[in-house]
């Protein structure tokens, strides 16, 4: 199908918009065939058209095709990107849209969660590496470096009005670690331990196996919808491999009761749409909170407060920046 036909379809499946939504377009429109007209003297103009900058779609979003290079006259340039100006107004939802967050429903949330993990890079961490979150809680900034297999010493450094704290967290070679007291390590005394991998390469990667999985691992009673949804938000707030993480939020979709928060907020005042359930204090106690274009999971908001997620990095060292 050329591009004129195109457009004519999508003008007669479309409605007319409001006047003043056009305005903005008819001014430009005005400007740029008053400059074209300035140009008179030239015989053609070579126009790219592409379409204004938009916000972030739904992770769901069908790929675009590149934009094509026109060569055409100053009036018809002038009048196809009119049209062109015209159906970006009017149908940006037929344009690889979904459902308005406002009205979107909670289970269909997670599965487009899922399906954008899916396309997030997949790294396979190595044992001597760290698992790197910068995380915001109220107006603290937390960074912390956690051994991927738990052997090694990791770090975390916390930022606040009140100053910069830095944690050392011991690994656990052998079954020993070394023993702290207070933010400090206690040369030459050790204490035993088990090892607490930043990484779990154990965890399922299919929806099914995974609700299994967490059905048998569950922190409260079997059918506990307020403890299944702080279990999957516990797993959410590690490094999940893109596969481990679709088969979480698929997983978590089947959770009974789920309701979306349209207008909800991580800590660090990001807007998205909020995924909660029946908590017994209170309804939204939690909110996981995910990106309204891109279903990224942002963090967490609710009536406690909250935090937000900003950075998440497999690197080499302890101390060592994404």
């Amino acid at each position: 199908m050329d591009e004129m036909r195109l457009l004519q379809q999508l003008g007669d499946e479309t409605g007319l918009p409001a006047a003043e939504r056009l305005q903005p377009a008819r001014s430009r429109l005005a400007a740029a065939m008053a400059a074209t007209a300035a140009q008179s003297s030239a015989p053609a103009v070579s126009t790219v058209l592409a379409a204004p900058p938009r916000s972030r779609r739904p992770a769901r979003r069908p790929a675009r095709r590149p934009a094509r290079r026109l060569v055409l006259s100053g009036v018809a340039a002038a009048g196809l990107a009119a049209a062109i100006a015209s159906v970006l107004v009017l149908v940006p939802d037929q344009l690889g849209g979904s459902t308005p967050p406002a009205r979107a429903d909670a289970t269909q949330v997670l599965r487009n969660a899922a399906a954008a993990a899916l396309r997030l890079p997949d790294v396979d961490p190595r044992p001597d590496q760290f698992v790197y979150i910068r995380s915001q809680e109220g107006p603290e900034l937390r960074e912390s470096w956690m051994s991927v297999d738990g052997t090694r010493d990791g770090l975390i450094i916390e930022t606040s009005a009140a100053g910069r704290t830095e944690l050392v967290v011991p690994g656990c070679r052998n079954g020993r670690a070394v023993a702290l007291k207070g933010n400090r390590v206690v040369p030459g005394q050790t204490e035993p331990c088990t090892p607490a991998p930043a990484y779990r390469a154990d965890l399922p990667t299919d929806a099914a196996a995974m609700r299994a999985f967490l059905t048998a691992n569950a922190s409260g009673e079997p059918g506990d919808a307020n403890a299944l949804g702080k279990d999957v938000l516990y797993y959410l707030d590690g490094y999940l491999r893109p596969r481990t993480r679709a088969a979480l939020y698929e997983a978590a979709a089947t959770m009974p009761d789920l309701r979306t928060v349209p207008s909800a907020k991580d800590a660090a005042g990001r807007p998205g749409i909020g995924i909660t359930w029946p908590s017994t204090n209170g309804p939204g106690e939690i909110v996981l909170v995910f990106d309204p274009g891109t279903y990224t999971f942002l963090g967490v908001g609710g009536p406690a407060g909250g935090s937000a997620v900003l950075a998440v990095a497999i690197v080499d060292g302890a101390g060592q920046p994404a």
